[in-house]
Formats: structure tokens, C-alpha cells, sequence
């Protein structure tokens, strides 16, 4: 089955947790090497190191997903629509209603495709 629509959105939404990845990465380096380091830049620093190290996984894992929804594999599918879950809750609105819409695509129509109506 071409499941072209769900590796759009989910190319799309990998592509800009990436960046935002990226950006995060960028910010807390430039943090970093600043010149003093207040409370708040410090809870800014702490923020982004954990972001950073918990988001890495997710964003490999995704890339990881993107490409095995071509093989129609619901496994993929299932976490793809659980990390969009996840990123619709959190400041990554956008890329998780993205891989929301993915997820329940790829799940939908694995179970349209298998119960078929018999009379």
C-alpha cells in the first residue's frame, strides 16, 4: 500500500524537530560560553541540557519511524502516534499534530485493510 500521506507529515515533522533540536543545542552552547551565568540563565542551561538529552533519542527514533512507515509496519505507526501524543503536550505543537495525524492515519488504515466484510 503507498502510504505517501503519512511519510509527508512524517518527514515534515521529523525535519522540524531537528531544527528545533538543532536550535536548542545552539542556544545552550551559547549560553554556556556567555559571560556570567544568572539564576535564570542557569534554568535556562539545565532546561536545555535535559531537553537535549532526552530529545535526541526521540528525534533518531523518529527518523527511524519516518522511513519504516513505507513497509507498513503498525509497530511504527503506534509509537509515531504516541510521540505525537507527546509533542502536541509539550512546546513542539506544530511537529506533534504532525506525527498525531500520521500516527492515526497509519494505524486507521492497517485495520480498514485487514477486517474486510464478508456477507
Amino acid at each position: 500500500m503507498n502510504r505517501s500521506a503519512e511519510y509527508t507529515l512524517s518527514m515534515i515533522a521529523s525535519i522540524l524537530l531537528t531544527i528545533a533540536w538543532i536550535i536548542g543545542v545552539f542556544i545552550f552552547f551559547l549560553i554556556v560560553l556567555g559571560p556570567s551565568i544568572d539564576d535564570f540563565s542557569m534554568f535556562l542551561v539545565l532546561y536545555l541540557f535535559i531537553y537535549s538529552l532526552i530529545s535526541l533519542p526521540l528525534v533518531i527514533l523518529i527518523w527511524v519511524s519516518t522511513f519504516k512507515i513505507k513497509k507498513n509496519n503498525q509497530k511504527w505507526g503506534i509509537f509515531t502516534l504516541v510521540v505525537g501524543v507527546i509533542y502536541t503536550f509539550s512546546v513542539y505543537v506544530v511537529p506533534g499534530v504532525l506525527l498525531l495525524i500520521s500516527g492515526i492515519l497509519m494505524v486507521t488504515k492497517n485495520n480498514r485493510d485487514k477486517t474486510s466484510i464478508q456477507a
